[in-house]
């Protein structure tokens, strides 16, 4: 049974999320920050994530209003993508996030208009792609151009922003029957990715854009090795191709050749340019990281992706996280960089390998997690700093990956523990099976 103070306490977030709704003739949206003038719609910082976490809120308990909330989201996001063909192929905050979350309220709510929606997203994202090499690929403006001032139009490949993540919505669109081109469109992606790596004496690499314009090698989920390698070991799994699974199998080689002990188990650095950083979070962090290793130890039988799972983990808490906070855990509680992505990874490892010690880290981030919220007229939220560099730029989010929406998911994935399946709905980058 669900543990109705912990319910609570995600309906308290979920008042917050409230009181951040703006209505239309279209639906409903949220905007990044309450009392923010632009709405957001994608599953990073806005409503498609809000609506993902009704959806399990839905599971959760049953209760219609939050399938309606999910509803009202998922219509607003349809007219916002109507025409639109200028969104970025990013994961998270482009066109796959919108396939994702259209896709899930078209199997919860039954409305065929939303399946429809993402059948069109998967084709729009076909539509943008360039023939490069033996393949295809996205050439898009440069990400992050707000921080590090640098523009121009670069061809994109990693995980989060890039093709590789291109490449998994393909493959979940390929098993939902979404487009029966969707699996070659999904090798056509991964073939150009073949020729873009860095070899190195270590296993491939890949930048996160093609002529980077600055030096960052990041060997881990978000930005390097481990996300692409992701991608290859699951389109592996869909054809049965063996070459893919070689390749992933020597990117994440190149990941544990980045790794040095903490404590008893071991770290991966941020980057090659900052080799004394280790991320924590999903995002270059051993929750994200570990995500390859699991898929190649589901792949392959080999308890040794396993073991160097809990050796990952080991480093993790031996920097005395969750309670002491260091460089690569600042002030984020969310699902990208913080403790709600540690606490999901905790809990499926739990559900996984029947571990207590993963449990019991989950129960120390929500202990940590909760400590560090705001609950005011009974709403709960979290001020964080999204960015590791810009701790003074504090803001109050009600996004999934960066902000409420997906700290409640965590309270409510533990909180629904014993059930079966729990409340999470795993985002196609994910190998757990809920």
């Amino acid at each position: 049974m669900t543990d109705d103070e912990s319910i609570q306490r995600v309906l308290e977030v979920e008042a917050f999320l409230q009181s951040c709704r703006s209505d239309d003739p279209a639906g409903a949206h949220w905007s990044r920050v309450p009392g923010g003038s632009a709405a957001n719609r994608n599953l990073y910082h806005g409503s498609a994530g809000v609506a993902l976490f009704h959806l399990e809120l839905h599971r959760a308990t049953g209760e219609q209003q939050f399938l309606d909330e999910a509803i009202e989201a998922a219509d607003d996001i349809l007219s916002f993508l109507d025409g639109r063909d200028d969104l970025s192929i990013a994961f998270y905050s482009g066109l796959p996030g919108y396939l994702f979350v259209l896709d899930m309220v078209a199997e919860e709510s039954g409305l065929e208009r939303f399946r429809l929606g993402a059948i069109r997203i998967v084709r729009s994202m076909a539509s943008q792609a360039t023939p490069l090499g033996a393949g295809m690929g996205w050439i898009e403006p440069m990400p992050f151009s707000d921080i590090t001032g640098l523009t121009g139009d670069r061809e994109v490949l990693d995980l989060s922003i890039g093709a590789a993540g291109a490449g998994l919505a393909f493959l979940y669109a390929h098993r939902r029957q979404l487009d029966v081109r969707a699996l070659d469109w999904a090798r056509q992606t991964a073939d150009r990715l073949l020729e873009m790596a860095t070899e190195t004496p270590d296993g491939p690499n890949w930048l996160m854009m093609a002529d980077m314009p600055f030096e960052f090698t990041a060997p881990n989920f978000a930005h390097g090795a481990a996300g692409v390698g992701y991608f290859l070991a699951d389109l592996f799994r869909a054809t049965g191709e063996q070459h893919y699974l070689d390749v992933a199998i020597a990117a994440a080689g190149f990941v544990m050749a980045h790794a040095t002990p903490c404590g008893d188990g071991v770290l991966v650095c941020h980057t090659e340019e900052q080799p004394g950083l280790h991320y924590l979070g999903v995002c270059h962090g051993p929750p994200g990281t570990g995500r390859l290793m699991f898929l190649l130890h589901e792949i392959t039988g080999d308890e040794t992706w396993l073991a160097w799972i809990h050796a990952n983990m080991l480093g993790l808490v031996a920097t005395g996280a969750p309670e002491q906070r260091t460089r690569g855990l600042w002030q984020n509680f969310g699902q990208c960089c913080g403790d709600a992505g540690i606490g999901d990874s905790a809990i499926s490892l739990h559900r996984a390998t029947g571990r207590q010690e993963y449990l019991d880290l989950a129960r120390r981030i929500e202990a940590v997690v909760l400590d560090n919220s705001d609950l005011t007229d009974g709403r709960r939220s979290w001020s964080q700093a999204e960015h590791r560099n810009r701790p003074d730029f504090v803001e109050t989010q009600t996004g999934y990956m960066q902000g409420a929406a997906g700290i409640a998911s965590f309270l409510l994935h533990l909180a629904t523990i014993d059930e079966d399946p729990p409340s999470k709905l795993a985002l196609p980058d994910s190998p757990f099976v809920q």
